[in-house]
């Protein structure tokens, strides 16, 4: 008798104890470090997004731009006097070096090399003339005049660069501002504790005076990040309130809220363990996500519990079933599309429906949950025939294909941080950097780096770049060939005739148009001078940028990979977009037949359970342009409309309409509250849900289930 009632007790208890298994699973596992909050982690594994995260790796790309108002002498004091403090924040380096030494002095020694041969000087040259001007020049001026030996008569003049500074103070001037400084942010800064510490920090320095100007990339993580834990909290509380309001007003059993609590937790940990077990980074975006999609299976629950299964000890209800089934085959379907956002949360959302179907139907009778007495509305209201639901769903959806539109700009899923998207403007638009387009070079050696970039440089001849800088094999042999005409033997003898005639010594001039030896290029050496080249294996990635305007140009070769997450993700979905259609197809036309198997006479009616919501959600794709989110939620909307689709067509009688209704409430709790969000990406997701939770509690109230069903039904 003792060892039943205690068995009865730890039975009733069972959930908990299963929630508290996966619980310490997950943390005695570690997988929870699999996942992250790097963007990159939600595209496809490619070579494209490989070479990305090891750019990322080989360089620190994060710095402080530092603007104060003025150029007066009180403007550079004040200026110097804050470098000093922040560049004694730990972590922190002032970068304001603005000649390259090194630089310098090779591009003074092959100058013959990086530079055209001004052909019209050539034509009409007088040496005696250039050389006599040297002359006096050197007896005459005041400073000491340097000399260039290698190309005394300016044959081969160096270009000069369009996007030119002015410098003050060794520093460079802001136009129609002031004074401009940078710092260098160590790669030991990678965390978000140690980004709001740089953050405070600087704040602490700079906020005293308003015509300093601070940014960096790690203010957006700060600044976003308290946005969005004080936007989600918010939200959370609303959510919440709206599910107390459920389980202890309406069904008055806090007994069912602690144990679908625990259920919602194991599902969502288990899933959380089996993805980060498959995949070696796992974004913490399919988490959030699949942990609102969890909340899907409360509908399960409500059905077993309204039709009073649970305190009747009965296990298998059919439509539930059904409804289990489509949904989970629709979420396989879409798990084979290749993109690895989408790949993730459909694994994510199929094991976590899973465990919760099993809990809600096999577990809860076990445990009993006493169904409470609720109150009824009965609503005496018109009723719409399903034709005509139909006909209306069918038109919007086809007339969706001449208006629909896409947006997959990644940005636009973030919180709208306009002041620091005021104070990036500013930097870009002052530093000419407004229109540019990050990219890399890709090569299997460095002459190759120098050949590919020499391919860009015929695309784009005016491209301003370090890369400039390079020799290649062919334009050395070029410049040599010329060096060794006679046409150049002749000027050298010139210059030497002249030079001795004129005053100078004997072979002043000896070295003037020599040829140099082939420069031998090495990571270190283009490093130092100031070239972004690295090597990822056995390949070799050199950074250059360009207009954006020009990048079509250049999008063609296979060798250029560009460092923009906004165009990889664009490109990626580009991959797989046939993928989706064709999966979403698929899917879609199979949950169709597998609704016409299960209902079979109701088959249009329940029909409009799923065409109906989805015109909605089309027609407000007339409005905004979709985003990848929004694509997800109608999915989930589509899979929750076809639960109620199975629900409906069986009966329509006061307790399926209240288990609907329910479901609803609480979709509405885990989606529908993220319509209140100030961020665009958890804005998206509720306003597709509450078009979804309005369409189908529209249908509940006015759809018509059959031709002599009675107004009060």
């Amino acid at each position: 008798m003792e060892i039943g009632l205690l068995l009865s007790r730890l039975i009733k208890l069972s959930n908990f104890f299963i929630f508290s298994l996966a619980l310490l699973l997950l943390f005695l596992s570690n997988n929870y470090s699999n996942v992250t909050n790097n963007i990159l982690s939600i595209l496809p594994q490619s070579e494209n997004k490989e070479i990305l995260q090891a750019y990322e790796k080989y360089t620190n790309s994060k710095s402080i731009l530092l603007a104060i108002k003025g150029e007066d002498k009180k403007a550079f004091e004040k200026l110097k006097s804050i470098e000093e403090k922040i560049s004694s924040i730990d972590g922190l380096e002032v970068n304001n070096k603005l000649i390259n030494i090194d630089l310098v002095n090779y591009q003074r020694e092959y100058q013959l090399y990086l530079n055209q041969l001004d052909s019209k000087k050539i034509k009409n040259l007088e040496i005696n003339k250039e050389i006599k001007n040297i002359y006096n020049n050197l007896i005459n001026s005041f400073f000491p005049t340097i000399i260039n030996k290698n190309d005394p008569l300016n044959l081969f003049p160096k270009k000069e660069n369009k996007q030119t500074f002015k410098i003050k103070d060794q520093h460079l001037i802001l136009k129609d501002y002031g004074y401009f400084s940078s710092f260098k942010i160590n790669k030991k800064i990678n965390s978000l504790k140690e980004y709001t510490r740089v953050y405070n920090e600087i704040h602490q320095i700079t906020d005293k005076n308003e015509e300093i100007k601070a940014f960096g990339i790690i203010f957006y993580f700060v600044e976003n990040s308290q946005a969005i834990k004080s936007d989600v909290n918010k939200i959370i509380i609303l959510a919440l309130s709206i599910l107390l309001i459920l389980y202890l007003i309406i069904l008055r059993n806090i007994k069912l809220l602690l144990n679908t609590i625990t259920t919602l937790g194991t599902s969502s940990i288990i899933a959380t363990l089996i993805i980060t077990s498959l995949f070696d980074e796992v974004s913490i975006f399919v988490l959030v996500f699949g942990l609102s999609i969890s909340t899907v299976a409360i509908d399960y629950m409500f059905h077993h519990y309204i039709h009073d299964y649970y305190k009747n000890k009965k296990t298998f209800n059919k439509e539930v079933f059904f409804g289990f089934l489509t949904t989970i085959i629709a979420f396989i379907a879409i798990s084979f599309i290749s993109f690895t956002l989408i790949k993730q949360i459909a694994l994510f959302t199929t094991i976590s429906l899973t465990i919760s179907y099993l809990h809600f139907t096999f577990l809860y009778p076990k445990i009993e949950f006493e169904l409470k007495n609720t109150k009824s509305i009965s609503l005496n209201i018109f009723k719409i025939n399903t034709s005509y639901i139909l006909l209306f769903s069918i038109t919007v959806i086809l007339l969706s294909t001449t208006f629909i539109t896409f947006d997959f700009n990644l940005r636009n899923l973030d919180y709208k941080n306009k002041k620091l998207d005021n104070l990036d403007l500013f930097f870009k638009k002052h530093l000419n950097q407004n229109d540019k387009l990050n990219l890399l070079i890709k090569a299997d050696s460095i002459e190759n780096v120098i050949v590919n970039f020499q391919k860009i440089k015929k695309e784009i001849p005016l491209i301003q770049t370090s890369l400039n800088n390079l020799i290649s094999n062919k334009q050395y042999e070029k410049v040599n060939k010329l060096l060794d005409s006679s046409n150049f033997k002749e000027i050298k003898k010139s210059i030497e005739k002249e030079a001795t005639t004129i005053g100078f010594k004997k072979e002043f001039f000896k070295n003037s148009y020599e040829k140099k030896a082939l420069p031998k290029y090495t990571l270190e050496k283009l490093q130092n001078y100031g070239i972004n080249i690295f090597k990822y294996e056995d390949i070799y990635l050199a950074h250059f940028s360009i207009n954006k305007n020009d990048y079509k140009k250049i999008v063609h070769f296979k060798f250029v990979k560009p460092l923009s997450t906004k165009l990889l993700f664009e490109s990626s979905l580009k991959d797989v977009k046939n993928q989706i259609v064709t999966f979403g197809l698929v899917a879609l036309c199979f949950i169709i037949l597998m609704v016409l198997f299960i209902t079979k006479k109701r088959f249009l009616f329940s029909l409009s359970f799923i065409v109906f919501p989805l015109s909605l959600i089309l027609t407000y794709s007339y409005f905004v342009a979709f985003n990848i989110l929004h694509i997800f939620m109608m999915f989930i909307i589509l899979a929750i409309s076809i639960d109620y689709a199975i629900y409906s067509s069986k009966s329509l009688d006061l307790n399926t309409k209240k288990a609907i209704l329910y479901s609803l409430l609480s979709t509405f709790a885990g989606f529908g509250v993220l319509i209140f969000s100030n961020i665009n990406s958890l804005y998206s997701i509720g306003a597709i849900a509450t078009i979804g939770v309005i369409s189908i509690a529209f249908l509940l109230i006015f759809l018509r289930r059959s031709n002599n069903e009675h107004r009060n039904s």
